[in-house]
């Protein structure tokens, strides 16, 4: 059985810590290849920093959930 993305969502943001860190939850919207299992979602947790770019957090995000996809299909 695989499993596809169908839906992202990001949460709201923490204030960042003395160090610059701030935290996003990430909401992955999850269906799997068969009807085993109804679709569901998990919830994962990016760490960023204040000194990245806009961009940068937004690589970071976007490779925090497609490398947990790829590992739920391990």
């Amino acid at each position: 059985m695989t499993f596809q993305k169908v839906a992202v969502d990001y949460g709201k943001e923490t204030e960042a810590d003395e160090q610059g860190n701030y935290t996003c939850i990430i909401t992955i919207g999850i269906k799997p290849s068969n009807d085993l299992i109804p679709p569901f979602s998990k919830d994962i947790v990016d760490v960023c920093n204040n000194s990245m770019t806009g961009f940068e957090v937004d690589t970071q995000r976007l490779k925090a959930v497609e490398d947990f996809i790829k590992e739920l299909n391990k």
